[in-house]
């Protein structure tokens, strides 16, 4: 019997493998068909972890990502006060302030002597702009439709195998 249940853990051990590297490409190819490759901080961050199945076959796998990807996913947000600055003026820094167009207060293709006030005013532009705008982030659903939908192949994979498992256990005790 202990055969019987080492076959079954292997199986579900490498099937929780295969469906968590599946599921990273399905959720990176998500995140790149609704254009939320911007820095790439996104997809980066994209990872699994997969613990093995234990004597109760029982796996587990997680996925982890930066907190705001699932902010992106998310359908209802609204905001009543406008964002920290330091958080946007960051955000343009890594962003690069040559993606901007425009500088407010400034002519289109005009630009401010210094960097510094350059990034201020981009980044206070875009506060106003969120703030004025409501905040209403525009969902871009790439997670939990991927996610959750790809969760039927893994189920119908592991049963594929167990029942072939099975059979064959089933048919070496019946030739004794």
């Amino acid at each position: 019997m202990s055969d019987y249940s080492a076959d079954f853990q292997r199986i579900l051990d490498e099937e929780l493998g295969n469906y968590a590297t599946r599921a990273l490409a399905l959720l990176a190819a998500s995140i790149e068909q609704k254009g939320l490759v911007f820095t790439q901080e996104l997809l980066q961050s994209l990872r699994s972890e997969v613990v093995a199945a234990s004597a109760r076959h029982v796996a587990s796998m997680g996925v982890a990502f930066e907190q705001y990807g699932r902010i992106r996913d998310m359908k209802g947000i609204n905001r009543r006060k406008a964002p920290p600055l330091d958080v946007i003026e960051a955000y343009v820094a890594k962003v690069g302030i040559d993606k901007f167009s425009y500088v407010p207060g400034y002519r289109y293709g005009q630009f401010p002597l210094t960097k510094a006030v350059a990034l201020n005013r981009i980044a206070w532009g875009l506060s106003r702009a969120m703030l004025r705008d409501q905040s209403q982030v525009r969902p871009k659903a790439w997670f939990a439709k991927t996610f959750y939908g790809s969760i039927n192949r893994f189920i119908d994979a592991v049963t594929t195998r167990y029942a072939a498992q099975t059979g064959t256990h089933l048919a070496a005790s019946i030739r004794l």
